[in-house]
């Protein structure tokens, strides 16, 4: 009984065999090619230093929070976006309904509703940028202050 393999299969083994030796071949050299960021985290911390780092990880740190309220910002458009859809098709019905239907009666609330998701859009933005803005500010400060 002979097991007949396609050759795209066979080269795909081949390619990653040699790239699973090369890694190994490269992992002894890779000490010598550390960056200055890796040593400067290859060193106790303090207490401080420890609280500023976790300050982006675990639950119920700023980062946790920050997260969280992203999570929810982005939920919250979506659900304006999912309201004015639904108002707008009601509002749709309901005019044709009364041989007029160009009118638009709830025109107002729409437009509060855009400002709504405008805002709501502005804001994830903002908690995006404020998360990252963080990270990358106690990153560069533990950089910087060894």
């Amino acid at each position: 009984m002979t097991i007949a393999l396609p050759l795209k299969a066979c080269i795909k083994a081949i390619v990653l065999l040699g790239l699973i030796c090369g890694a190994f071949l490269w992992q002894p050299l890779a000490p010598s090619c550390i960056s200055a960021e890796e040593l400067a985290f290859d060193r106790k911390f303090s207490r401080e230093e420890l609280l500023l780092l976790n300050l982006g990880h675990g639950q119920g740190s700023a980062g946790f929070f920050l997260l969280e309220a992203l999570r929810q910002s982005k939920e919250t458009t979506h659900n304006l976006q999912r309201a004015m859809s639904q108002m707008r098709q009601v509002e749709a019905t309901y005019a044709k309904s009364k041989g007029k239907p160009d009118d638009k009666y709830l025109q107002t609330a729409e437009l509060k509703l855009t400002q709504a998701r405008q805002r709501s859009e502005e804001l994830s933005e903002n908690i995006s940028d404020g998360f990252r803005d963080m990270k990358r500010s106690v990153k560069e400060t533990l950089l910087r202050n060894p």
